[in-house]
């Protein structure tokens, strides 16, 4: 019967009863709500499978299931999908039980499809059960979302206007190629005429390139798959080296901290817990899950620690989190926002002092002490570096040829003597030392321990001020900085977003040094680091098919982007203010000389500025920094909406958004169950990749030849039709030999695939059942013409269980299975020979405590007046809005709305209240409203308000009119506080556009900004 009738049914009995009960009336003889819509309650959905009368699990007939991988977010977990093959619909979706993100228990890859089926029901659901968080779970409303863009469109008014008109593929393509009065507006160069590789962009600065970076393009890097031919496209093809991500605005700035606090080579990390034995754990400006790696792992990571072992754990953070819970061992510590490198400096320093640290770990100077001592890393802190002005080697190691003792490795003194020796000798390291020695030229050189450097910095600053800066006790700093002594290895500080402000960078390398103090880097119980994608994070670009290298493709080596990532002392304008005898510093504009970041904003305010130059065009293609990056005012937005400034914009994806609103042409893009993907997963610990293939049909319209539209057949065309080299007839060079097409969508993500395949060593086998349970044949329909037999048989099995995920062991003795003994930096050498390009200062090698400061050295209070804005602010990630989540009519019904969060007597003295409707207002950002809700579970001070929210202009938050229908808006998408618009700029950098920066690097801030708050009357 079918539930709605089932329901009126039950309905009338249950009102007759009920009416015969209460009076001798008669029973009534027709239904009483006949006419009554039920159909809110919906329908029940078609089971996946069923049991038959042997007790064997059976597929549901026209069902098909497939697995598929969530894009939600940028953690990358498994899905198992439940699709209605009539309908073409996704039913559900659900967790991967092969997946160690969604199974805390992940079946092995031998278990076939059906069998794992079986285990997922019944008293083996509880243990072997495979989850996704909310974010997951609602991303079946992503395929046909009623706002969703599945047409090529044109604008038919203003830029940025609303207005826009229905057109064939072909025409767009055309018009973005020729270019012509396209508007009515004037003409417009179309990209053949844009693209000129034999002249200069800035005359007369060759660094930055030619012409071809007049296309300036951003995208969302975190998609590897689809991501490594957009990049392909721009880097090799086109030629330009403008190509701006999202890392600049979300956790670059701490990524790039903790790299300098694990390794020499300056390469980007970020840490996990080993959530299965951790016995104490920091949490900075966050807690567990509710920033950064996968809901569903850390989710049961925690519940099995607390419950397990009485996990304890502590979050500094200006939120209290719904995860410190009470009856937990479990504390929230209040901290001011933007002060974590306050309260961080004053648990090391207290750990120094005391010497509640891992002596034995840190007296490692190298491999073979390390060794010797049954440590897997060494550490830098008993290195000793050269502290005279006058010194040749003023701020490196000591090297051991200097002083006759070696060759050019460091020095160290012997730990519990005075003599003084190479690092190579495998002896242990005095700690803390401060001395001179004679060299081999008879002078005599100061010689300091990066330990004692570390020590020193942290000792400049008194516990008091700590205390004061953070608004975290001296009390409560010295528990955490004994804690973590005693834990040890078993300890572990973990961040991630939550520290975005101008020290940042500071804020990662402390919470590094943390882990290395007490030993913790891939101890068990400690800080870990995943084993994380097959081959790296980019390891489907090569094995069979060479996807990385283009023959004859554009060399930008030595090119400097827009955003000036790279060393200003090598630029043409350092040069000519040296050749004119004048002061090089400060430089025109700042540059990026620690880290090249890719800021998709700073290119823009680049653009807005004209400095170095304006771009041409613009490609935007799932990227939105106009809502997500922090301080970009109206100023670069002008300049984007402005055809004079900016002649031709384009915008692919498959909603608009804040950012590709403006764009000229629109062009349709696949969502994530329309897609490819290998890619690396965020949290778990083995060796894997997450891989799906589309599981419905796309929703996207086609072109003449056939083919969806979307970003890959866009930039392909674009390319065949320019003859740009890399795409086209035999673009892709195999190692057997062979030359293949890239000519459509499947092309490329065939040999993706093929290569990650390759690459694993143990696929399992796959069976005729596996196809059915699995939807193989859907899933190969377009791959197995592509590829030869032995290379689709590996897609085929790597897709059967929707991934590749390696069976190890977790541990090899106290440290995680597989990691790799390094050189833990307390001090980094390299940084030293850095300048800062506004006063020319080196950058010193270890971090140091410092108030906020603008690019020109400024601090934040000599042009913000605290008095006139009393509060601080910061935001944070809610845990279920992400991408493309706004879109998602079950996450509107979970998380309808943000608020202003207030402490209660914060509140009380600005004369507020619960729910007053409030303005926020800093020195020179954009003005932000929302309802405030005050709490005790608030910093005092502070002003703590979560992103996601207030899409007024996107996602369907905001009115459009296509082919002059008018479109209306859905209020529940525009719903709530869009923050990043109200974080001011840097006054101090030149410009029309300027954005408020972390000092060391080009990432912004967002937390610790000046803030009042007033009650809209």
């Amino acid at each position: 019967m079918d539930r709605r009738k089932f329901l009126k049914r039950a309905g009338v009995l249950s009102t007759a009863g009920v009416t015969s009960a209460a009076c001798s009336s008669p029973a009534l003889t027709e239904p009483a709500h006949e006419n009554e819509d039920v159909s809110r309650f919906g329908n029940p959905l078609p089971t996946e499978c069923h049991l038959d009368r042997n007790g064997e699990m059976q597929l549901q007939p026209g069902i098909r299931m497939a697995y598929s991988r969530c894009f939600s977010c940028f953690n990358l977990c498994g899905l198992r999908a439940r699709i209605d093959e009539a309908s073409d619909k996704i039913l559900k979706v659900s967790g991967n039980p092969y997946c160690e993100n969604n199974s805390g228990s992940p079946l092995a890859l031998s278990i076939p499809v059906r069998e794992s089926h079986q285990l997922l029901s019944g008293e083996s659901g509880l243990t072997n059960r495979a989850t996704t968080c909310a974010k997951g779970a609602s991303s079946a409303d992503a395929v046909d979302d009623e706002r969703r863009i599945t047409q090529v469109l044109k604008r038919a008014g203003k830029r940025g206007e609303g207005k826009w008109k229905t057109i064939s593929y072909e025409q767009a393509l055309k018009e973005m190629l020729e270019g012509g009065d396209l508007f009515g507006e004037g003409h417009v160069d179309g990209l053949k005429a844009i693209r000129k590789l034999d002249e200069q962009v800035k005359p007369g600065h060759p660094e930055f390139g030619s012409k071809a970076n007049q296309l300036f393009a951003t995208y969302c890097s975190e998609d590897i798959t689809r991501g490594g031919l957009y990049m392909r496209f721009m880097l090799q093809s086109w030629g330009t080296s403008n190509i701006g991500n999202k890392d600049s605005y979300c956790g670059a700035q701490q990524a790039f901290g903790f790299g300098m606090g694990i390794d020499l080579e300056q390469e980007e990390w970020l840490n996990d817990v080993d959530w299965p034995s951790v016995e104490y754990a920091l949490f900075m400006g966050t807690s567990p899950g509710s920033s950064g790696v996968s809901l569903n792992y850390v989710g049961r990571g925690l519940a099995d620690s607390r419950t397990e072992r009485k996990l304890k754990y502590v979050c500094v953070d200006p939120l209290l989190r719904t995860t410190v819970a009470s009856n937990t061992n479990a504390t929230w510590l209040a901290i001011k926002p933007g002060q974590d490198a306050a309260f961080s400096f004053g648990v090391i320093r207290t750990m120094l002092e005391e010497g509640w640290f891992n002596k034995r770990h840190l007296e490692c100077a190298s491999q073979s002490a390390a060794k010797k001592a049954g440590e897997l890393n060494y550490t830098n802190a008993g290195y000793l570096v050269i502290m005279d002005e006058h010194h040749h080697g003023y701020r490196e190691f000591a090297k051991a040829s200097d002083f006759g003792l070696g060759d050019d490795e460091a020095l160290m003194i012997k730990s519990g003597s005075s003599e003084l020796i190479s690092v190579n000798s495998g002896d242990k390291a005095e700690l803390f030392v401060d001395t001179k020695a004679t060299d081999k030229n008879g002078h005599q050189v100061r010689l300091v321990s990066s330990l004692a450097l570390l020590r020193a910095e942290a000792q400049r600053t008194s516990m008091t001020s700590y205390a004061k800066k953070s608004g975290i006790g001296i009390k409560e700093m010295r528990q955490v900085a004994k804690d973590l002594g005693h834990y040890g290895s078993k300890a572990c500080v973990a961040g991630n977003t939550g520290a975005n402000s101008s020290d940042g960078f500071v804020v990662g390398w402390l919470w590094a040094i943390m882990n290395t103090l007490v030993g913790s880097h891939d101890a068990k119980g400690g800080s870990i680091y995943g084993n994380g994608p097959i081959d790296g994070y980019f390891g489907g670009l090569e094995s069979i098919y060479d996807l990385n290298n283009i023959e004859g493709g554009v060399d930008l080596e030595g090119v400097v982007n827009a955003c000036r990532d790279g060393i200003y002392e090598e630029s043409t304008e350092y040069k000519q203010k040296i050749t004119k005898g004048v002061n090089p510093y400060p430089a025109s504009t700042p540059w990026n000389q620690v880290y090249p970041t890719g800021n998709a904003a700073e290119q823009w305010a680049s653009h807005t500025n004209a400095d170095p130059y304006q771009a041409k065009a613009f490609f935007v293609w799932r990227n939105n920094f106009l809502y997500a990056a922090a301080s970009v005012g109206e100023e670069i937005t002008s300049a984007i909406a402005d055809p004079k400034q900016l002649p031709l914009v384009v915008g692919i994806d498959c909603h608009m958004n804040e950012t590709n609103r403006f764009a000229d042409y629109f062009i349709p893009d696949r969502v994530m169950h329309e897609e490819y993907a290998a890619d690396r997963m965020w949290g778990p610990h083995k060796l894997g990749i997450i891989a799906s293939a589309p599981i419905v049909t796309p929703r996207t319209v086609k072109t003449a030849k056939g083919e969806h539209v979307c970003m890959e057949q866009l930039l392909i065309d674009i390319a065949v039709e320019m003859q740009l080299p890399g795409f086209g007839k035999q673009a892709i060079s195999t190692t057997d030999g062979r030359k293949v097409d890239l000519l459509s969508f499947d092309d490329w993500n065939a040999c993706y695939l093929a290569n990650i395949a390759n690459k694993c060593s143990n696929l399992p086998h796959v069976s005729d059942e596996d196809r059915r349970w699995a939807g193989l044949d859907y899933a190969m329909k377009s791959l197995k013409p592509r590829l030869l037999a032995h290379e689709a048989a590996k897609v085929e099995a790597l897709l059967s269980r929707g991934g590749y995920y390696e069976e190890d062991d977790r541990y090899d003795g106290e440290y995680i299975k597989g990691a790799e003994s390094k050189c833990l930096p307390l001090y980094h050498p390299h940084i030293t020979k850095l300048k800062h390009s506004y006063s020319g200062e080196h950058f010193p090698g270890i971090p140091t405590y410092a108030e906020h400061k603008f690019w020109n050295g400024d601090t934040w209070d000599k042009h913000w007046d605290s008095e006139q804005y009393p509060l601080v602010f910061s935001s944070y990630k809610p845990t279920t809005r992400s991408n493309y989540c706004v879109a998602y009519k079950r996450i509107a019904e979970i998380s309808p709305t943000n608020y202003v969060y207030m402490n209660l007597d914060t509140a009380k003295a600005q004369n507020l209240k619960d729910k007053d409707k409030v303005k926020l207002m800093t020195p020179n950002g954009l003005p932000a409203e929302g309802i405030l809700q005050t709490d005790s579970g608030v910093a005092p001070g502070a002003i703590c308000i979560s992103m996601g929210f207030g899409h007024t202009k996107g996602f369907g938050g905001d009115e459009r009119v296509i082919d002059s229908k008018v479109i209306p808006a859905i209020k529940a998408r525009a719903t709530g506080t869009a923050v990043n618009q109200m974080i001011p700029s840097d006054p101090t950098r030149p410009g029309k556009a300027s954005l408020l920066r972390d000092y060391w690097t080009g990432a912004t801030c967002r937390h610790g900004i000046p803030v009042k708050v007033v009650k809209v009357s």
